[in-house]
């Protein structure tokens, strides 16, 4: 990969493709566990892209490409999540009739939501991606003990949530 990554650097776009093509599912995963619809997905996706297209220059070190795109992705991510609240709050959202499983799952999605952010963003790129703590680490900027505090802590404070709300069925973490 650092050898691709070298020559999309040098003005390669078919080694750049190949590059997004290798880490779409990837992207993909990460993108749908911020954001939970496939459009704003697709959208984050793009601006990603695009933004490290225009900034592949600056990628100092190509062996970490994958941590610096995904952490790229995550910030369109919080954009977006910051921009569609800040739009929410403008509109009424519709009541809708809910089957019993999407209930269960907005319920552990509003729980989520209520962790602390330096959690959840671990908890999500451990659990929702399968990131070992090394990587999770290296994409957040922070050490590798730090992150598997924050994990450890995260299970808990999730599960003491799920013990507040006492209506939803208790998983192993």
């Amino acid at each position: 990969m650092e050898r691709l990554v070298r020559r999309a650097q040098q003005g390669d776009a078919e080694a750049f493709v190949r590059l997004i093509e290798d880490n779409r599912q990837a992207m993909y995963k990460v993108a749908i566990c911020y954001l939970k619809n496939t459009e704003d997905v697709a959208d984050a996706i793009q601006d990603t892209v695009l933004s490290a297209y225009e900034k592949l220059a600056d990628l100092k070190y190509p062996k970490y490409f994958k941590t610096w795109l995904i952490r790229i992705l995550i910030n369109r991510c919080k954009n977006f999540l910051s921009y569609r609240a800040r739009e929410r709050a403008c509109e009424e959202l519709p009541e809708t009739e809910y089957m019993q499983d999407y209930e269960q799952r907005i319920a552990y999605r509003e729980l989520f939501q209520a962790l602390d952010g330096k959690y959840r963003d671990i908890l999500i790129l451990y659990y929702g991606k399968g990131f070992k703590t090394k990587e999770i680490a290296r994409i957040l900027d922070m050490n590798d003990a730090t992150v598997r505090t924050r994990l450890r802590r995260g299970r808990k404070e999730l599960q003491s949530l799920m013990e507040r709300e006492g209506n939803l069925e208790r998983r192993p973490i």
